[in-house]
This record gives C-alpha cells, sequence and structure tokens, in this order.
C-alpha cells in the first residue's frame, strides 16, 4: 500500500480505539453521486462467542450483510477490526457514530 492512500495518524487512531461494538461510517460525494454507508458490528451469538457483522450499501436502502466469524473475545476480533476501519478511512469514509 503506498503511503499516498493512507489515512493521516490522527484519523486513524480514535476510530479503531472508539470501537467497541458498533461503528457506522457514511461517505457522501455528490459529484460522484455517491451515497454510501458502511456499518460494523460485534454481536454476541448463542454459544457466548462474539460475530463480527458488516454491512453496506447506499444510504436509504437496507444494504447487505456479511458476517465476518465468530471470535472468543473482543480482543480476537480487534485485528480484523482495524483493517476493516483503516480501509473505510483509506476510501473517504467518515465516522459518524460509534459505541
Amino acid at each position: 500500500m503506498s503511503e499516498t492512500l493512507r489515512p493521516p495518524r490522527g484519523r486513524e487512531l480514535p476510530a479503531v480505539v472508539g470501537f467497541r461494538q458498533y461503528a457506522r461510517f457514511e461517505r457522501i460525494d455528490p459529484a460522484e453521486n455517491c451515497e454510501r454507508f458502511y456499518v460494523l458490528t460485534l454481536q454476541p451469538t448463542l454459544l457466548g462467542e462474539l460475530a463480527l457483522v458488516r454491512t453496506w450499501g447506499r444510504r436509504g436502502t437496507q444494504g447487505q450483510q456479511r458476517l465476518e466469524g465468530s471470535y472468543p473475545d473482543r480482543a480476537t476480533a480487534q485485528p480484523l477490526v482495524e483493517r476493516l476501519v483503516r480501509r473505510r478511512l483509506t476510501r473517504r469514509y467518515q465516522l459518524v457514530a460509534w459505541t
């Protein structure tokens, strides 16, 4: 990955650190007719693990969902969460809500 595509360090740290179970990103660019959203959630499974769920699509729609897998705890899922958050920031999404 080239240096020009990476988000500034000040932008990537708060998004990754702020993620506990929910993060919503949006990209709105009227010049490109782009109104997209991307949501990451950690949800409990019936077996007591955590599932990482990604939801994405055009704003105003339900979008698509994908289950990334089950993890025994948050620390195990963290590397994937960090990679997905960095990817959204690299693609000019803005973090609009998180818990």
